[in-house]
């Protein structure tokens, strides 16, 4: 028996330092699409997100809100679980840096980078940033009357205490070469060039990768050393491989997903931390003898309307799970998929969201499958007759045609992760659709007695509805469904195999009652 291929997806790790914002809904909607996507053509995914619950900013925050950790970062968990389930985030793994088998196996990681002689003990003296978890050197932080910032407002403290140090440099001719020869390896492109100017052609620098537990008792400890912790990325960065069981005693995802080298494997971050998944990431897998991942997608960030970045000090944030609650998941997934250019900073529109949800939606979608619905009801009680198909007017088959020259360039669109390319493409099959309805006239068909012209043009356009509602249905995850039902389509109806299969619907009879799916808002 032919096996699927395989496909493992992530998102990044969010960090459990205050509630999801709406990038983190973008990250994870758009990783979802590909995800369903990807299983729609036929893939085996496995798609895994999940939350970094380690680190003094985290302790910090509970402090604040006079919890233990621990009881902080279930809290932040439950509202990133409960807004996955509002916006049908399709996950089949959720990972917490928390979890004791992912705390083991970091452990186990840690111990056989030391032993290996690529980690050792030096002084870690730097500008830190707490809330940012990221060190800065001079020239890069911002100068200001009272001290130093860094890029995103934060005022930088001075420290110097012992670290262990991952010994990064010694790769930088090997990272360089991966990034410069692999051109495929982070999409958009121009990041490795980014990263080569900015980072790596100059030299990358050692990475201290351990705190003294006095400063940051909030995370992992290590065997080696009774007063070190495990700070941020190889904690964070080796989730992607303890969450499939490494170094654990079921390593049967792991061996599946990730070093099975015939497995496509994509994460999905944001533009801000692709240096550390394409740079000190391929480096530590190089270092444990492990596949690097096919791909890093790097998405750019969402703006606020006025064109800002968002910021709690300029009062833009959007929350996900009240333009959710407003509006539904339906559309927040599609005009986040749709509008926004995966590889640029994209600005959120609550305007545009109900444009795009009137002209795409409402009017080409939802008005075709009504105007579908009203006509085989009035023209033939419901059912789809089966047409006499050898002679069929220009008009037909030039539309089913467009259709499937369409549908062919899904795949392409889907295997290269452009989502908006993706729907751009679908739409254009709802809006051939609708042309084929205005200049095929039924409503002359009927008068004039054409019956075979009829059930023909009904016939096509069901298919085309069948189509579109196949092609569209990872996105649109509720009004689907409400569609599916209106029109009574099977599993075996809306399998991506049997897409161009149109006799499968001979005979196929649709529901009497419905109700328009999509109703536009009045702007």
């Amino acid at each position: 028996m032919k096996q699927n291929p395989k496909f493992y997806i992530t998102t990044a790790i969010h960090y459990a330092s205050g509630n999801p914002h709406i990038g983190h809904a973008y990250e994870n909607i758009i990783t979802d699409l590909i995800a369903r996507y990807k299983r729609l053509i036929g893939f085996d995914v496995y798609f895994l997100t999940g939350l970094d619950e380690h680190g003094e900013k985290i302790a910090q925050k509970a402090q604040e809100n006079n919890l233990n950790s621990k009881a902080w970062v279930d809290l932040i968990y439950q509202k990133f679980i409960d807004l996955w389930k509002m916006a049908d985030i399709s996950n089949d793994g959720f990972i917490r840096t928390t979890d004791k088998g992912h705390c083991e196996a970091v452990k186990k990681a840690f111990s056989d980078f030391y032993k290996s002689k690529y980690i050792y003990l030096g002084q870690w003296n730097s500008l830190y940033c707490v809330g940012c978890e990221e060190t800065y050197t001079d020239a890069e932080a911002i100068k200001k009357p009272d001290g130093l910032y860094c890029k995103t407002g934060h005022k930088l403290i001075t420290k110097s205490e012992p670290s262990y140090f991952f010994t990064m440099s010694k790769f930088n001719e090997w990272i360089k070469e991966l990034l410069t020869k692999n051109k495929d390896f982070i999409f958009p492109a121009n990041r490795a060039n980014e990263l080569l100017g900015t980072f790596i052609n100059d030299g990358i620098t050692d990475l201290s990768v351990t705190r003294t537990k006095q400063s940051c008792p909030w995370a992992i400890d290590i065997n080696e050393d009774p007063q070190h912790t495990i700070y941020v990325w190889i904690d964070a960065l080796l989730n992607y491989i303890t969450a499939l069981g490494y170094n654990q005693d079921k390593p049967d995802l792991f061996k599946k997903f990730w070093a099975d080298e015939q497995s496509e494997v994509l994460h999905v971050v944001g533009k801000d931390i692709t240096r550390f998944h394409a740079i000190y990431w391929p480096i530590m897998l190089k270092c444990l003898n492990l596949r690097m991942p096919s791909h890093i997608l790097s998405h750019g960030f969402i703006m606020a309307e006025d064109g800002r970045k968002m910021s709690k000090s300029f009062n833009n944030v959007i929350d996900p799970v009240e333009i959710i609650k407003e509006y539904g998941s339906d559309i927040v997934r599609y005009y986040l998929a749709k509008e926004f250019i995966i590889a640029n900073d994209n600005h959120f529109s609550k305007k545009k969201l109900v444009e795009l949800f009137n002209s795409d939606l409402a009017n080409i979608y939802g008005n075709l499958v009504s105007r579908f619905l009203g006509m085989i009801n009035k023209y033939t009680n419901g059912v789809i007759v089966k047409p006499d198909l050898t002679k069929l007017s220009a008009n037909t088959t030039h539309t089913v045609a467009a259709m499937e020259s369409l549908l062919d360039k899904c795949p392409q669109f889907i295997n290269s992760y452009n989502l908006s390319g993706l729907l751009a493409n679908i739409l254009e099959i709802g809006k051939i659709a609708n042309t084929y309805v205005e200049l095929t006239k039924p409503w002359e068909l009927q008068k004039n007695n054409q019956d075979n012209e009829i059930h023909v043009f009904l016939f096509y356009l069901a298919n085309i509805v069948r189509v579109l509602t196949i092609l569209i249905s990872p996105v649109l995850t509720n009004g689907s469904q409400t569609i599916i039902k209106q029109m009574r389509f099977t599993p075996e109806q809306l399998s991506f195999e049997n897409i161009k299969k149109y006799e499968i619907l001979f005979g196929h009879q649709v529901v009497k009652e419905f109700a328009p799916i999509y109703v536009r808002y009045n702007i």
